[in-house]
């Protein structure tokens, strides 16, 4: 079975429209990443600011280790998930949070180091709180930080990821309005057959009229200064013109005649049934027509016939043979600018 690449294009684009959300978020979960550890790392200061409190009035050895132990847990957890945390590798040289950490460590050995007088612990207990409250102060300040600086990459992703949707939608659009014209049987502007339905009724009633013997002829008519009138006229009003001699020209044929607008300049009528004298009879008739109906017409318009019927023997189409015939034609004169 033949694929439909049209239908499976569209598709593509329509599931990267979709894709663009997650991807959007992969670009900023980094950010957010480096703030997951902060509110354990303040559950931590807060447990260590208790306990050095706790410490430096404690006098039994037993609960002293217990809560030496408990410090040391905290510090060794603010290290891990806070000072050497991937993510917040280039927060913390930013912020020198490295050598707050150090200050803390180093007033809490000496903490330790006076064990044997009450007055230098309490000294000692204090310093180590200065420094722990110093350090809270400076992850307080490093996490609205990393917040506000996250919220910003998200911004700016979700503004190009929107931009990138609407890039996108405008060519789903157009390439499904690309696509419409395409396939369409119909003329926007006239009404009338395309090229497209034009080609393949043709080659239909060309290989009928060869099997069943019975004659088939092709009347084209062609607006020499279209592109003249074009330029002069504003759009609405030029339509207007192409659309009242296309109405002339299919209202003269019958119903059983294929009528269309093969180009933007030129009509065809796909005739069965006639033979060459019979469409001779025909283009001068319509000659005649034109020339009466369009006599009025605002806009001066050079017309051109051509014709041609259908013979097994010959070589060239039967589109090619009108459009010979056409070129030799005499040029209809219409509009009332004449």
């Amino acid at each position: 079975m033949k694929k439909d690449w049209s239908a499976i294009r569209i598709t593509l684009l329509l599931y990267l429209i979709v894709l663009l959300i997650p991807i959007n978020y992969y670009f900023v979960k980094g950010s957010f990443n480096g703030i997951k550890n902060d509110a354990a790392t303040m559950h931590s200061l807060v447990l260590l600011s208790g306990a050095i409190q706790a410490l430096s009035v404690e006098d039994e050895l037993h609960k002293k280790e217990i809560l030496a132990k408990s410090i040391d847990s905290s510090l060794g957890a603010i290290e891990q998930n806070f000072i050497n945390f991937s993510p917040n590798k280039e927060y913390v040289e930013l912020f020198r949070a490295k050598e707050m950490f150090s200050l803390l460590k180093n007033a809490y050995e000496k903490l330790e180091n006076s064990t044997q007088n009450s007055t230098k612990i309490r000294d000692a207990a204090d310093k180590v709180s200065m420094e722990i409250n110093a350090f809270s102060k400076l992850v307080e300040e490093m996490t609205s930080y990393k917040i506000e600086t996250a919220l910003n990459k998200l911004y700016v992703s979700l503004a190009f990821t929107t931009l990138l949707v609407i890039i996108l939608i405008f060519f789903v659009r157009t390439y499904i309005k690309l696509q419409f014209s395409k396939h369409t049987l119909y003329d926007h502007v006239t009404g009338l057959y395309n090229k497209k339905y034009f080609e393949s009724v043709l080659q239909n009633s060309k290989e009928l009229a060869i099997r069943h013997n019975k004659p088939l002829s092709l009347l084209l008519l062609s607006i020499n200064n279209y592109d003249e009138q074009k330029s002069s006229l504003n759009r609405t009003d030029f339509e207007k013109h192409i659309k009242e001699v296309g109405t002339i020209f299919s209202n003269f044929f019958r119903r059983s005649d294929t009528i269309c607008r093969i180009e933007n300049n030129c009509f065809a009528s796909i005739v069965p049934n006639a033979s060459p004298s019979n469409i001779k009879k025909i283009s001068f008739i319509l000659e005649k027509d034109l020339e009466s109906k369009l006599s009025k017409s605002k806009i001066k318009l050079q017309l051109s016939i051509g014709m041609a019927s259908c013979e097994e023997d010959n070589q060239c189409s039967i589109l090619e043979e009108a459009i010979k015939d056409m070129e030799k034609f005499s040029i209809i004169r219409v509009g009332s600018a004449l």
